[in-house]
C-alpha cells in the first residue's frame, strides 16, 4: 500500500486525542498501495463547536434509478440519506464524459473536462502523468483548499488510476501552499488504494479513530464492477449496491458512535456515471449521465430536494443534458469540490467553474424545525409480542408543524398531523429496530429524530421448531426473494445471524443480539443477490450452527 500522511497540531478539542491514540494513519496489510509520510504542519486553533468534517463518498456506476429500485429494505442507508439528509436523483455527469477518472477529476476539482478550463482528463487508464502536465498549468482541487486552510485531507481509492491525484498534489507537485501557516505542498495526508473495499473501509475507520481527516474522499468501485462484469441490470449489480450500502452504514456507525463526529459531520454521496448493458460511456444515453446526489448532516433539511432548496441557481433538467453554458445549470457531481469546501466553510478551489460561486445550498443553519422521540426511549428493550406507541414532539421554530411522519429502519409506517404525535405500531416481531420521526413544516423544511429500541424475547416453543444444536429451518428452500429462518433457544443468549455467498464473503448480517427462551422467525429478502448457493451461520454463546439456501429465479 501506499499511505502518505502529515501529522499536524489538531485543533484543541481532538489534541489529547491525537496524542494519546497516535497521530499517524493506521497501515493496513492487505496487496493494496498505502504511503505514510511525515512532515510539519499547523492548525488554526477553532472553537469546537465550529469543527467540522466532510466525507465524499462517489459510488463508482451508481445509476440514478437504483436505490429507488432497491427500497429502504434492499438500501436502508441509501435511504437514510433521502430520509435524513437533502437529495437529487436526477444530478448529471459531465457534459462530454462519463467515464471514471474524467469524471472523479469534476468531482475533485469541481471543473468539466474540455476547453481551455476544463481539466483535461479525457483517459481512463493508470497515466503517469500529473493533472499539470495533462492540461498545461497548475490544476487545484479539493485538497488544495482543505489544506492549505490548516486542514486534514485523505484519499481512499479503489482503483489504481486514482494515483494521478496523489502524484499530482504530492509534496514534490503540489503548488505552494500561499494560505497562513504554510503547510507545504503535499496536500493530501493520508492516501489508500486497495480494490478490496471491505479492507478500504477498515482502513478508513482506524484512521478516522486515530486521527480524523476534515476531509475525506472514498471511492467504492463495486458497483460499476458488477455492472461491466453482468450488466447494469443485473442481480449482480444490485448485490453490489446491496454491499456498498453496508459500508455507508459502517460510515453513519462510525458518525452517530463517536461525539467528535457527531452533529458535525456531512457526508456527500454521489456517482461518477451511470450505465446501461455493461458499459457507461455513450455522454448521451440518460441512463449513463443521469446519477443521484445526497447530502446528510447538520442543518440540512430532512428529505430536501436540492433543487427545491436552490431555486434560482439550479434547473432541473427533467430527463435533458443541458450543456454547460445552459443557466440555470442542473446540479452535477462536479459540485462535490466547492459544495464541500463550502460545508467546511472555506472558499472555491481556484481555477473552478462549477459551482465557483458556491451557490448549491444543501444545509440551511438555524433555519429548521425541531423534533424529539419521546417514546419508546433509547435502548428500550420489550417483550414479543409487543405494540410500540412512538410519540414525538415538535417545534417548527417558525411557521407551523404540517405532520410528522414516522419510519422503521427507513420505510415508511405513517404519519400524525395532530399534536400530539403519536403512531401505534402494532405486532412489532422480534428483532433491533431504528424508529425514525421526521417533523415537517409547511414550507416542506424538515428535521428528524431517531432511536433504537429492541424486541428481545419470545417464550413458546411449538413442537414444530426444533432446539439448538440442531440447524435451523429455512422455508421455503429454494426460494426467489423472501425465505423465513425459524430456530429455537433453549435459554436466553446472544445471537448473530449471518448470511455468506459459496465463496466465504458476507453478504448481510441479519441479527446481532439478545434473544429470549423459545421459538423465533425472522425473514430473508434476496432481491438484490444474484442466484446460487448461499450459507447461512447462526451462532450463540456456545453453539454455531448453519444451514444452505438456494436462490433461484
Amino acid at each position: 500500500m501506499a499511505t502518505r500522511s502529515a501529522t499536524r497540531a489538531f485543533p484543541l478539542l481532538l489534541v489529547l486525542v491525537a496524542v494519546s491514540l497516535a497521530p499517524r494513519p493506521i497501515v493496513a496489510g492487505h496487496a493494496a498501495r498505502e504511503r505514510v509520510t511525515a512532515s510539519a504542519r499547523t492548525y488554526a486553533a477553532e472553537p469546537g463547536d465550529t469543527i467540522r468534517y466532510v466525507i465524499h463518498v462517489s459510488v463508482d456506476g451508481l445509476r440514478a434509478d437504483a436505490v429507488r429500485r432497491l427500497g429502504p429494505r434492499g438500501a436502508p442507508h441509501f435511504w437514510r440519506l433521502r430520509i435524513e439528509g437533502a437529495f437529487t436523483e436526477n444530478a448529471r455527469t459531465d457534459y462530454d464524459f462519463t467515464i471514471t477518472l474524467p469524471d472523479h477529476t469534476c468531482q475533485l476539482t469541481s471543473r468539466g473536462v474540455l476547453g481551455p478550463q476544463g481539466h483535461g482528463v479525457t483517459f481512463n487508464t493508470d497515466d503517469p502523468r500529473t493533472l499539470e502536465q495533462v492540461h498545461g498549468s497548475y490544476v487545484a482541487g479539493v485538497f488544495d483548499v482543505a489544506h492549505d486552510n490548516g486542514l486534514s485531507t485523505a484519499l481512499y481509492a479503489s482503483k489504481s488510476k486514482f494515483a494521478i491525484f496523489d502524484r499530482s498534489w504530492n509534496e514534490v507537485n503540489g503548488a505552494s501552499d500561499l494560505v497562513g501557516p504554510d503547510n507545504g505542498r503535499d496536500k493530501i495526508d493520508a492516501y489508500v488504494n486497495n480494490g478490496d473495499t471491505e479492507a478500504l473501509a477498515d482502513t478508513f475507520m482506524a484512521n478516522m479513530r486515530v486521527s480524523p481527516s476534515r476531509y475525506s474522499f472514498i471511492h467504492f468501485a463495486d458497483p460499476d464492477g458488477a455492472g461491466h462484469a453482468y450488466g447494469w441490470e443485473s442481480a449482480e449489480y444490485f448485490a453490489a449496491i446491496r454491499k456498498v450500502d453496508g459500508l455507508l452504514g459502517r460510515i453513519f456507525d462510525l458518525v452517530d458512535g463517536d461525539s467528535r463526529f457527531l452533529s458535525r459531520t456531512y457526508l456527500l454521496v454521489t456517482a461518477d456515471h451511470g450505465g446501461m448493458g455493461v458499459d457507461h460511456s455513450d455522454a448521451a444515453n440518460p441512463a449513463d449521465y443521469m446519477i443521484p446526489l445526497y447530502v446528510w448532516g447538520p442543518g440540512v433539511p430532512a428529505g430536501g430536494d436540492l433543487y427545491r432548496l436552490n431555486p434560482f441557481t439550479r434547473l432541473d433538467p427533467g430527463s435533458g443534458r443541458p450543456g454547460y453554458a445552459s443557466t440555470p445549470q442542473p446540479i452535477r457531481n462536479g459540485e462535490a469540490a466547492n459544495m464541500s469546501l463550502d460545508l467546511l466553510g472555506l472558499p472555491n478551489v481556484p481555477g473552478s467553474t462549477i459551482d465557483s460561486a458556491q451557490d448549491c445550498d444543501a444545509a440551511v443553519p438555524g433555519a429548521l424545525p425541531s423534533v424529539s422521540i419521546t417514546s419508546p426511549l433509547p435502548g428500550t428493550k420489550l417483550t414479543y409480542p409487543s405494540d410500540v406507541e412512538i410519540d414525538a414532539a415538535a417545534d417548527p421554530g417558525s411557521g407551523t408543524i404540517a405532520r410528522v411522519e414516522f419510519y422503521e429502519n427507513y420505510v415508511s409506517l405513517g404519519a400524525d398531523s395532530t399534536s400530539p404525535y403519536t403512531y401505534m405500531w402494532k405486532g412489532v416481531p422480534f428483532g433491533r429496530y431504528r424508529v425514525t420521526a421526521r417533523a415537517v413544516r409547511t414550507d416542506d423544511l424538515a428535521s428528524t429524530a431517531s432511536v433504537d429500541f429492541e424486541i428481545a424475547s419470545t417464550t413458546a416453543v411449538p413442537p414444530r421448531h426444533s432446539m439448538l444444536p440442531v440447524p435451523p429451518r429455512v422455508f421455503p428452500n429454494p426460494f426467489d426473494r423472501i425465505s423465513t429462518i425459524a430456530f429455537s433457544l433453549s435459554a436466553e443468549d446472544e445471537v448473530e445471524i449471518t448470511i455468506y455467498d459459496s465463496l466465504g464473503r458476507r453478504i448481510e448480517r441479519l441479527f446481532g443480539g439478545e434473544l429470549g427462551e423459545g421459538a423465533h422467525e425472522l425473514s430473508f429478502n434476496a432481491e438484490g443477490v444474484s442466484p446460487g448457493l448461499y450459507f447461512l451461520k447462526l451462532r450463540t454463546g456456545d453453539a454455531v450452527r448453519s444451514a444452505k439456501l438456494m436462490v433461484v429465479r
